[in-house]
């Protein structure tokens, strides 16, 4: 059994009396007789019912079985990975046998959900449905280990078969950002090339859709897979509500509908080329409310004074809150810090709605963190003489507050010192936490 699973197998004997007669010899089956299966209980089970869990072990009421028949019913249960133990007994008397199963399931912790990545001619829970006709046990969720995930696998694959539909299907694993901890199983359709035609955003009003529409632009012949769909709408199109003050728009899962004439047989004209499906995209919208901005203040900073920072900012109270400008503010406030040695300064927006008022404060909280002070600089590349030359022209010197964007402009200056525009700069800079220094290494090379 995988993974160690337990599987308990008993047989209680039950003497019953059949027209007024006890039962003989049958009152046991063998492994080659068998009696009619007439009644069939499940316990330690809420994800399933009888009806399910007999569908899952291939024993049929009304068929002929024997303990051979019940012992494979556990081993499927076993395998499949949703069970942490399963057990059975039965009764029998001359009308058949009574068979009840004792389940242990998983824990709710060890299931994860199924991703249908690009199966665009299905919706998911048509999907769902079809897939449990001929694998019960399996309701959208699927466990870590156990071979249910390839019985699933088998039958989306016979599913696209019986719709004469392209492609052959795959699923892996998918972990979550910055975790080895498995998140999801993901199935997708390989060998087809899927594209897409045109964006949909249902829930968006006529002004929203024409600006999200124009963003999603670019997507248009792109490939359709549903994550890589998703994480484009999070970063280029999200940015359309929150610049105008829905900071908690938030779309939905996505989907897509075929869209060509020609269905799943239609293909680009390369000799060879994979089947092509276009699609229309299908993105539902949650705009939320807008949020006016009521101020910000500024917390943490005393090298740089406070009216220095808000000068930077660009939100006006009484406006529609613009968390994309704020974003781009703030990085420019923590290019200033870096501007006067502060290397490591940390800083962080924090709305405070007022949903009644629907207004939004900012709080910028500013860690400054340590000073640091340049280091040593190092020229490479050069003969002596211009070596000599780009020393002298780095004016920034050893001891003084590191200024993170003169690199930059010492780039473009020692450009005209070099005899040719056909020079490489690299600049690479090592700060020291222990020392606070950056030390600077100017890598010159020649085209």
């Amino acid at each position: 059994m995988k993974d160690g699973l337990r599987i308990a197998i008993c047989c209680l004997l039950l003497l019953t009396v059949a027209t007024g007669q006890k039962a003989g010899s049958n009152s046991k089956l063998s492994a080659n007789s068998s009696t009619k299966l007439i009644e069939f209980k499940v316990s330690g089970t809420s994800r399933y019912n009888d009806k399910e869990i007999l569908a899952a072990t291939g024993l049929q009421i009304g068929r002929n079985a024997n303990e051979a028949d019940f012992k494979e019913g556990v081993q499927r249960l076993g395998v499949s990975g949703m069970f942490a133990s399963a057990a059975y007994t039965y009764s029998i008397s001359n009308t058949g046998t009574k068979l009840q199963f004792q389940l242990s399931e998983v824990e709710a912790n060890k299931l994860v959900p199924a991703r249908f990545e690009n199966f665009v001619w299905f919706s998911d829970d048509k999907l769902v449905a079809e897939v449990g006709k001929s694998v019960p046990l399996f309701k959208g969720s699927l466990p870590l280990t156990g071979d249910l995930p390839d019985r699933v696998s088998e039958a989306l694959r016979a599913l696209l078969s019986e719709h004469q539909l392209p492609g052959r299907v795959d699923f892996l694993h998918s972990t979550e950002a910055n975790s080895s901890s498995l998140s999801q199983i993901v199935y997708r359709v390989e060998e087809v090339s899927i594209r897409i035609e045109s964006v949909e955003f249902p829930g968006a009003s006529p002004e929203h859709t024409t600006l999200l529409e124009s963003a999603a632009r670019k997507l248009i012949g792109e490939e359709y897979g549903r994550s890589t769909f998703e994480a484009t709408a999070k970063f280029d199109l999200l940015p359309v509500y929150f610049q105008r003050g829905y900071l908690k728009a938030q779309f939905g899962e996505a989907s897509a509908r075929v869209v060509d004439s020609s269905g799943e047989s239609s293909r680009r004209p390369e000799a060879d080329s994979a089947p092509e499906v276009r699609v229309a995209a299908i993105l539902p919208v949650k705009p939320g409310d807008l949020y006016v901005s009521s101020g910000i203040e500024v917390t943490g900073n005393s090298a740089i004074k406070t009216d220095q920072i808000l000068a930077l900012m660009h939100m006006e109270a009484g406006q529609p809150a613009d968390s994309v400008r704020l974003q781009r503010d703030t990085e420019q406030v923590g290019r200033l810090y870096r501007s006067r040695g502060f290397m490591t300064t940390n800083i962080k927006d924090e709305p405070q709605f007022d949903d009644a008022k629907r207004t939004v404060r900012y709080t910028i909280k500013v860690v400054e963190g340590d000073l640091y002070k340049m280091g040593e600089l190092d020229i490479l590349g050069l003969d002596n003489q211009t070596k000599a030359k780009m020393e002298e022209a780095w004016t920034l010197r050893q001891g003084q507050p590191y200024n993170a964007e003169y690199p930059k402009k010492f780039t473009e200056s020692a450009q005209r010192l070099l005899p040719s525009n056909e020079w490489d700069i690299k600049i690479e800079e090592t700060p020291d936490a222990r020392d606070k220094t950056v030390d600077v290494a100017v890598r010159f090379k020649q085209r």
